[in-house]
Formats: C-alpha cells, structure tokens, sequence
C-alpha cells in the first residue's frame, strides 16, 4: 500500500474520530436531557384520575426570582420520588414543576389538572407549545382573589382544552409567604371523571360539615336551656372544629370571604388552636379534673391553654408558621389531657370512658396529618381523610358522653323522686284494682258499658270526633249450644284478647251485653272506621280451638261517626246499634248509619269496600301504550295500565280508585292480578307472532310484600316468559321511602331477570348518584319535562343532561307524555332510547293494540321492503354508467 495513501487514510480516520466524538458529545448531551424528561402524559382513559407526580420534573428556584424561560432552561430539573408532590418546608424559597401532556385521539381533550389542595399561597399557571409559545397563563392561589382562578373551585385546578394530536407543558411556580409548602396529591382527569370524583369528595365533606353543624345547632339549644358550661364549651369545639375543616378545604375561600384571600389561613390555623383549646377545656370541665389530680397539674394544664391561644396574637400580623408551631402546643394540650383521663379511666371514673378513645382518635389522626406533611409517612394523597375520622369520632364520643353526663344527672336528681312515686304507686294500685272491678267485664277484662258511656260523654263534651263501631257476634247461640256456655266463655274471652290486639293508641273496647262489643276510635272517619270494621270481622274469623272443636265467629258491624251522625252520647250508641242490625242484611255485614251522608262519602266508602273484591268479580281490566325505540321507530314495549270498571259508578280513574287501594292496604291483590295478567297476556302475543315487553307500575306498598319476588318468578316460569320481558316501573318516591328496603327488594326482583325502571324520574329527591347504586337499568322522565318540550325551553337542559349522564351509568331512557312529532324528533337528537305518549298511540285495548301493532310493523315491513327496491334498481345503473 503506498505511503501517502496510508496517511490519507490516517488523516480521514482522524477526523472522522473527531467527528463522532463531537456527535457523541451533543448526543450525550441530548440523551442526559432525554433521561431528564419524563414522558408525555397521554389524556385518554383518564376518566378515574391519573397520577401526575411520576411524569412530573421539579426544580428548586432559591429566593424565588426565576421568570418561565429561565425555567425553561435551567438544567436543575429532577424527578419526584412519590406519587405525589412534596416540597417540604423551605423558607424563602420558590419551586417549579412541568409536566407534558399529549392528546392522541382526532377530537379536543377537555382535562383538568388537580393539585388536590387549596392551601398554597401562590401558584402560577402556563402551558406552553412543544416551541415555548405561552398558550396560556394564569396566577391564582390563596393569597390572591379567588375570582382569578379559570376555575372556580375550592381546590387549585386548572382546566384546559387540548387540541387533536397536540403536545403542551405545563409549567408551575409555587410560592409562599411563610415558606409551608403542602404535599400535593397532583391528577389529571377529564371533565367528567374529576367532577364524578369532586362530587363524591363534596358528598363527604357535606355529610361530615351538615353532621357538625346540626350537632352544634342541636347541643346549643341544650345549653340556652340547660345553661351548663360544658355544653356551651362543646358547642365551641364543634363549631371550631366546622370553621377549620371548612377553611383547610377551601370552602371559606369560595363562598364566605372569596375577597379576603389572606383571611383562609387565619382562619385555618385559628380554627385548630381553638379546636384543641376548647376541647381540651369541654373534657377538663366535664371529668371534673380538679377532683382528681393536684393543684400543680391543674396549673400546668392552664398554662399549656393560655400558650395555646397565644397563638391566635401572630395570626393578626400574617404570621402563619409561628401560629401552626402554636398548634403544635395544642396537641401537646391535647396529649396531656389525653393521658389525664387514661389516668382518671383506670381510676374507675366514668366520664373518662368517653374522653380516652375521643381524644385517641383525634391525637392518631392529627399525629398521621404531621408525619405525612413532614414526609416522616410514605404520602398517601389523602392526609385529609384521616383527620375528617378522627374529628368524627372525637366529636360524636364526647356527644355520648355528654348526654351519658347529663342523663346521669337526671338519673340523680329523679331518685329520690321515684322513690316517692314507689311508695304512692303502691297505694295507687290497691285503689286501681277496686276501680278496674267497677269499671270492667268480670269475663273479659274489657271496659263495661258504663265506662265505655264515660268515656264516650267526655269525648262528645269536649268536641272531640269519634268513631264508634258496635260489633254484634252472629248465631252466637248456637255456639252456647254446641260447646256449653263454658265454652262459650272461652271463646268471648279469646274475642276480647283478640279485640284488644286490634286497637291503635288511644282506642278502646267494650263488652256491651252477651255477644255485643264496642269499639271507640278518637280522631277517625268514616274510612278508616270501615278498614277497621274489615279488619276485625276478619280477626274473629279466625278459627279458634275450644274443647277439640274449632269455631269460627261471624260479626256484624256498625258504624257512627261523631259528630257526622250524631251529637249526644246517647244518640250515637243508639244508631251504632240500628246500624249493626241494618248489617246483618248486606253481604259484608258492616254499614255505616245512612242519615246524613252526602253522596261523596257514600262514593267513597262504597270504593273501598269493593276495592277488594274488584279483582275476583272481574271488574278489572288493562289498556297498552306503545313504547318505540326512537331512533328506529320499530315497537320495542307497551305499558300496561289498568281501569277499574266500577258496577255502580261506572269507569273509575286510576288517580282516584289507587290512592284508596293504598289507604286500604289492597295494593298487593291487585299488583299481582295486573303481573298475572301482563304475563299471560305476553305469552299470547308471542304465539300470535308479537314478541314484545310489557312494563307494569308497583307502589311504595308493594315493596313491603315479602312474596313479591317469589310471585313474580312463579308468574314468569308458569307462562314461559323470560324475566327481561317484564318490566317493573317503581317512582322515585317509592324508592326513598325506605331506600336500603327497596334496594334489597330490587336486587331480589333482578336476580330473577326482571327489568327494574324509576318512574316518573326527576319529581322526587333522589340523584342519579343514588340510583346508580340500586340495581336499576332504565330511567323514565317524567312527562312534566316532556310534553311541553323544546330545543330553547328549560326543560331542554334538564332533559338532555339526564339522558347524557343516564347513558355514561349504563341506564336506558324512556320518555313519557311525548304528544308531538317535533319532540320525538327532538329527542332522537339528544339519543333517547325509547318514547311513548299520545304522538305515538294512546292507551288501548288488548285487540285494538294487536291490530295498531299489526299495521305499524306491516308499515314497516313496506318500508323496507321499498328500501330493498330502491337499492337493487339503482346498483346496475351505478355499474352501466362505469367505463368498461
């Protein structure tokens, strides 16, 4: 190889080495800034939160004078070792933090960036392009106004709308006053997750600030009775306790004093010396300390008070850290009157079993508070949690013992009372025993007639409305005949027990003569007084086992009602008595005194009566609403809604004839005829080719029927019918009721495969936040918010946001009362899954449905049918017209 080509080849290797190790320079350079960075945050699938500390780079700006570019470029950078994040106390110091967010999806990310905390004096906000374009900056914390927040929210958040396939950094700079900085639990969510996640906090913290503030509103009324210092000092500690939670979370700022930025952490430390110093005050005044420790103690104790409250001097010059390092000798406070009581708890005295597990719950959760601010705890993200327990707990404890104190006071004061009462109830009952005698049935131990007289002559004095119900057992005689008058005693004796077991507070009973009772009921009418009649005839119709032979006891009823019917005692139990004759004549045996009834009530008292009976004689029957999928039209369901064909007043209004039928506890009899009756009528259907749901109202009544579940599956299972084909529509205020006994009862009803749907949704008190923890899977708007229905009206809102979250729970919609095609229309837009109303078909009878369904599918099958046609015609024009 000649000399000068080795050379050449030298001099090229020598700079091509050079080359490289330039290039390697610069890529170490870039990689080291590379491993600096964190990678980009991508905002889909975020709807529960994510975590921003991991991807989050900080860096420490000593005295607080760096600008955003500066920051920018400054090679500081380092990760965050938690998951949250820390700065720590470090005065006369400023930080920043960036974190890259990246939309991958073709449509606008609508996120929101929580730091989880309203306690940080300063935070300035910027987001920047991938080229250091500001796109967006604000300054918020609270030291400033809280209307310079882009989001008005108790917590520091930013909201912010990322772009399609688009890449920010967002930088932060904190800053403080007095150098606390607070552990952050920094999130990234999208709208909806951070609001589903901000309302369940706001739940929590509403229960836990409602609860307080009902228990200080509740134990100040005690002390503006009572006068006693304790009380008054409970009512202190609660209310500081209320004043602290509601500032350290913010909602101070937000709604009482969003103009006094620098009044919240005043307020916060203030609150916590004042928490410490009256509770500590309430137990020391509460166990009596000054019975049981020395006077050395006693003042140690107080000095440690007035340092306490010292605290309260800084906080009027701004100085925030010395007021919390003033907390700190609060919990000392705490701490020794905590180990006060333990002392006092093994001395034997009872207070302290309040006081010792109270302040141990508040010492543990103040003490995690600390450990975790001063990172000496791995940070959970959730240090509020535990301080919101242990207040909880310390608050409701020493309410316990506060009302064990004062009912052990009571106890005191009424001994000597009781022991008085003893002594004259002794006398008293030898006294009683001779009036109960004179004023009793030997037999029965009921009231004789001449109390029962008594009785009724005051009550008519006094003006006081009274029924009275004059019972006459029938063929009484014949049971004499049967079984002895020995017999015969018996069985009036277990009719009297029986009687008894009948009555409400407040009413009595009376053995008139032989076989003849009264009963007097204060404050009712003429409907219940029936109810009553109903449910005693059928009491004494149980049969009942005398001598080996079981009797059976008709009665006859009658019924008068003071003053309707009568004004004189006298009067009224001479026409119960014409009453209870006249009741031997009907079929049911009770009738109320005819004179003096106006057509209303006979109306009225004449439903109930029959109500019961509708069902065997016939007289109901059912009429369907269609219900069709919107977007497709196709019928998907109906409604059936049942009518009452009264034989005497003709057709009777649902909104009339269920009311009673829930007054008179008939709702059960006739819940399952209209079950029985959709059921069956499905079945046929599907034979004649019409396979679809139908959908049946229950009441609140309904689900106290213990067997509704099983009725329901045996009806499904006789028929063949799949539960899914049946839907049980129950009202919002059925529900909430007595909502955890609905939610068993409807868990129980969808195990069997049963569809459950809320009525009338949007007219009660419950939340789509409830229902989403009932077993529910479709949600019914009520026609209030339909009929009247538009794109500008307000009902418009309401409507579409209910359909919006109903569909993100997993619940189907259907809409009633639509009367028009313009809102059918309407709702399709907004993605209404189903509608029913008089735009699309009233109720009808079974046959006039078969046929309305007849003509609207075979309407359909032409449609389609055209569809196909028009298809296939134009697919070989498209083809001719191609070149070949």
């Amino acid at each position: 190889m000649p000399r000068g080509s080795a050379c050449h080849r030298l001099r090229l290797a020598l700079i091509g080495m050079l080359f490289l190790a330039s290039l390697l320079a610069g890529g170490g350079a870039a990689r080291a800034a590379i491993a600096a960075e964190a990678p980009a945050v991508m905002t889909e699938g975020i709807g529960a939160g994510v975590d921003l500390a991991p991807y989050t780079r900080i860096l420490p700006d000593p005295g607080g004078g760096m600008d955003l570019e500066e920051a920018r470029r400054a090679s500081g950078w380092k990760a965050t070792p938690n998951r949250v994040l820390r700065f720590g106390y470090a005065p006369d110091m400023a930080w920043w933090a960036r974190v890259t967010l990246t939309n991958p999806s073709a449509r606008t990310a609508r996120v929101v960036l929580d730091l989880g905390t309203s306690q940080q004096d300063y935070v300035d906000w910027y987001v920047t392009d991938p080229e250091g374009r500001v796109l967006l900056a604000n300054q918020s914390g609270d030291r400033r106004p809280f209307d310079s927040r882009l989001m008005p929210y108790r917590d520091l958040a930013l909201p912010y709308h990322l772009p399609p396939d688009a890449t920010v950094t967002v930088y932060l700079r904190f800053d403080t006053h007095d150098g606390l900085f607070a552990m952050m639990p920094f999130r990234l969510y999208d709208y909806t997750g951070f609001f589903t996640a901000s309302g369940r906090e706001s739940l929590l913290l509403s229960m836990f600030h409602g609860g307080l503030a009902a228990l200080a509103s509740f134990n100040l009324l005690v002390f503006l009775v009572t006068r006693q210092g304790p009380v008054g000092l409970y009512v202190l500690h609660l209310l500081a306790v209320l004043a602290g939670s509601v500032s350290y979370r913010g909602y101070g700022f937000q709604y009482i004093w969003p103009d006094l930025p620098v009044f919240g952490n005043a307020m916060t430390a203030g609150s916590i010396i004042l928490a410490f110093v009256t509770g500590s005050l309430f137990v020391v005044r509460y166990v009596r300390l000054h019975r049981h420790v020395s006077m050395i103690t006693r003042r140690a104790v107080s000095l440690l008070m007035i340092a306490a409250l010292s605290g309260l001097v800084p906080l009027a010059f701004g100085q925030y850290v010395l007021a919390v390092a003033f907390s700190l000798i609060g919990l000392l406070l705490v701490v020794v009157v905590y180990l006060l009581n333990v002392h006092l708890l093994f001395k034997g005295v009872r207070e302290a079993r309040f006081t010792v597990p109270a302040f141990f719950a508040l010492i543990v959760a103040v003490a995690l508070h600390y450990l975790e601010l001063s990172e000496l705890l791995p940070a959970s993200g959730f240090r509020i949690w535990p301080l919101i327990a242990g207040s909880s707990i310390e608050v409701m404890l020493l309410a316990f013992g506060l009302a064990d104190s004062m009912n052990q006071q009571r106890e005191r004061r009424f001994a000597a009372e009781r022991r008085e009462e003893a002594a004259r109830l002794h006398m008293a009952e030898i006294e009683r025993e001779a009036s109960h005698k004179a004023r009793h049935d030997e037999l029965t131990g009921l009231l004789n007639r001449r109390a029962a007289e008594d009785w009724l002559e005051t009550a008519v004095e006094r003006g006081q409305p009274v029924a009275v119900l004059h019972l006459g057992l029938s063929d009484f005689g014949a049971v004499n005949e049967a079984i002895g008058h020995a017999g015969g005693d018996a069985v009036l004796r277990q009719l009297g027990r029986r009687l008894e077991t009948a009555l409400a507070p407040g009413e009595i009973a009376a053995r008139l003569l032989a076989d003849e009772f009264l009963v007097l009921m204060p404050g009712t009418d003429q409907a219940r007084a029936m109810i009553a009649a109903d449910r005693i005839q059928r009491l004494f119709a149980v049969p009942q086992q005398v001598g080996g032979t079981d009797m059976s006891i008709a009665c006859r009823v009658g019924i008068v009602i003071h003053p309707d019917d009568a004004r004189t005692a006298e009067d009224l139990l001479r026409r119960a008595a014409i009453a209870m004759q006249d009741a031997a004549r009907l079929p049911r045996r009770i009738q109320l005194y005819q004179a003096g009834r106006d057509d209303d009530h006979r109306r009225r008292i004449a439903l109930i009566r029959d109500l019961r009976h509708a069902a065997e004689h016939g007289e109901f029957r059912l009429l369907y609403q269609p219900k069709i999928h919107v977007a497709t039209g196709r019928l998907v369901a109906a409604e059936a809604l049942i009518r009452w064909q009264h034989p005497t007043y003709g057709m009777i209004s649902p909104a009339e004839f269920i009311p009673l039928a829930e007054q008179s506890g008939a709702t059960s009899g006739m819940t399952r005829w209209v079950i029985r009756e959709a059921v069956h009528r499905m079945r046929s259907w599907r034979l004649a080719g019409l396979d679809i749901g139908l959908s049946v109202n229950i009441s609140a009544l309904d689900l106290d029927d213990p067997d509704l579940v099983g009725f329901v599956g045996r009806s499904l299972e006789a028929e063949g019918i799949a539960g899914g084909r049946l839907t049980l529509e129950v009202t919002e205020s059925a529900i909430m009721t007595d909502p955890e006994r609905s939610r068993a009862v409807l868990e129980g009803l969808r195990l069997s495969g049963v569809t459950i749907s809320v009525d009338d949704f949007g007219t009660g008190y419950s939340s789509l936040a409830h229902l989403k923890r009932l077993p529910v899977q479709e949600l019914k708007i009520d026609q209030s918010f339909i009929r009247d229905l538009s794109a500008a009206s307000e009902d418009a809102v309401i409507v579409r946001s209910t359909i919006g979250m109903s569909h993100n729970l997993g619940l189907s919609v259907v809409a009633e009362g639509v009367e028009s095609e313009e809102i059918l229309t309407l709702l399709g837009s907004w993605g209404c899954d189903v509608a029913q109303g008089y735009a699309i078909a009233r109720p009808m009878d079974a046959a006039d449905f078969e046929r309305w369904a007849g003509h609207r599918m075979a309407a359909a099958r032409e449609q389609a049918a055209a569809a196909d046609l028009t298809r296939v015609r134009t697919v070989p024009g498209d083809q001719a017209s191609q070149p070949g």
